[in-house]
């Protein structure tokens, strides 16, 4: 572990704290110091302050990136700087604390990062373990559509802002193909330099560069006969997008530094953040591939479009972190779920769901309360307002059916005396979608 801050006391408490853990840190003061070594060797994860002179947490972040270890970064951040800890994920960091922190959120953080850096298995997750939640028309439809083109061959471009779950999609199509039982490869395009990259896709042949003391398969080749996930596919290089585009056509490609071709049989889904058609525009990215990619494409909304999708994915998340953190936390307060049903989600369902991780952790009871959540997320600004995506849509079918819905619910609770327990177990419905409906029909 590298541990970088400016802060004495603080970088003394977290090099002490993960060293009686086990870990082996390395705690510098400042930016440049961390540079130099990020420059020269790995390391399993990275813990930056933000604001420091000179060389900042950014620039610490971008050294990581820049080289080809892919050490993940956490980023530690004051209230005040809360839009830029934002576009520090943007840039690549794998998660972000605010001060002042209890140290046992910084572990769960470290926990996270850790476990996403074991090496890639080619196989299905298991059942209920990462799956797609929510009620929303947009995820039906979405789920809708995964159905149709799932049994193709077909490759599908997804897109959408970061953290709204494209590789949940992805998995999706993959489980809605025949090729469910062979493997899922995933791979982020973005977090690693084209030479990297080549070889991670490819495989290279001992020899073909310094270093390579050993033929090693790529990506492609632990896929074959099933799905390959490219993200973050518009960061992709010119040149090795011509060679993507060669196995899409011919379903071969060579390795690096090989000269016999390898046939693979592999599906290709790919997922974007960015805008292609301006790529292509500014001469980034292959019209041609562009199109070999996008043979169906698959938008993912950003989390405030889909706003009914919250109460399902709280209590998803709540089982999973419970179960997970031993706990019994099983409802949020009724302030909490109208605040989250009003807050933009700038970072889509991956913020809700490191919110609600968050809250597991350090709730005393079987609720999230206003006390376990993020205290900056109560002074970042509103800048949509409610009504722009939680508007019924006013079409004669939805008001006869949101009709019928509030009645029915309405009798349940007249029935139950405002027991919200016992009618949403009467009604067959989560207790928190049934605090999201009360409040949606104005039955309070």
């Amino acid at each position: 572990m590298l541990v970088v801050d400016d802060e004495a006391g603080l970088r003394d408490v977290l090099e002490q704290n993960f060293r009686d853990r086990g870990f082996r840190v390395t705690a510098v003061s400042n930016g440049a110091k961390a540079i130099q070594l990020i420059e020269r060797q790995p390391f399993d994860v990275i813990i930056t302050d933000l604001k420091m002179p000179e060389k900042d947490g950014i620039a610490v972040l971008r050294a990581a990136r820049a080289t080809s270890f892919d050490s993940p970064v956490i980023i530690l951040t004051g209230y005040a700087t809360i839009e830029t800890a934002v576009e520090a994920m943007r840039l690549g960091a794998r998660d972000f604390i605010s001060k002042p922190f209890k140290l046992a959120e910084i572990e769960l953080k470290v926990e996270k990062v850790l476990a996403f850096r074991k090496p890639p298995q080619p196989t299905r997750p298991k059942t209920g373990e990462r799956r797609m939640v929510g009620d929303s028309p947009a995820t039906r439809q979405l789920l809708k559509m995964i159905q149709k083109i799932g049994p193709s061959r077909s490759s599908v471009l997804i897109t959408g802002p970061s953290g709204t779950g494209k590789e949940l999609v992805a998995r999706a199509i993959h489980d809605a193909s025949p090729r469910k039982d062979r493997p899922f490869v995933a791979l982020n395009c973005a977090a690693l330099a084209p030479g990297v990259l080549e070889s991670e896709l490819f495989g290279h042949e001992r020899g073909a560069f310094t270093g390579a003391e050993k033929q090693r398969i790529g990506r492609f080749e632990m896929a074959h006969t099933g799905t390959l996930f490219l993200d973050e596919v518009g960061e992709i290089d010119p040149n090795i997008q011509t060679k993507l585009l060669r196995v899409l056509q011919e379903g071969e490609f060579e390795r690096v530094g090989g000269v016999l071709p390898v046939k693979v049989d592999v599906r290709i889904v790919a997922a974007t953040n960015r805008d292609l058609r301006e790529a292509i525009s500014a001469g980034t990215f292959r019209e041609d591939f562009y199109y070999r990619l996008n043979v169906f494409s698959l938008k993912v909304e950003p989390l405030r479009n889909r706003a009914d999708d919250i109460p399902a994915l709280i209590d998803h998340f709540l089982q999973r972190f419970s179960r997970e953190q031993e706990k019994d936390v099983s409802v949020v307060d009724d302030d909490v779920l109208n605040f989250f049903m009003h807050y933009p989600w700038p970072g889509n369902v991956r913020e809700l769901e490191n919110v609600l991780e968050r809250a597991v952790v350090l709730a005393e009871g079987n609720a999230v309360s206003r006390e376990d959540i993020p205290p900056e997320m109560f002074f970042m600004q509103d800048e949509i307002q409610p009504e722009e995506y939680l508007a019924p849509d006013t079409s004669s079918l939805a008001e006869r059916t949101d009709q019928l819905e509030s009645q029915m619910i309405a009798a349940a609770l007249e029935r139950f005396h405002w027991n919200k327990t016992k009618a949403a177990e009467h009604l067959g419905l989560k207790r928190t979608t049934l605090q999201y409906k009360i409040r949606k029909y104005g039955l309070e």
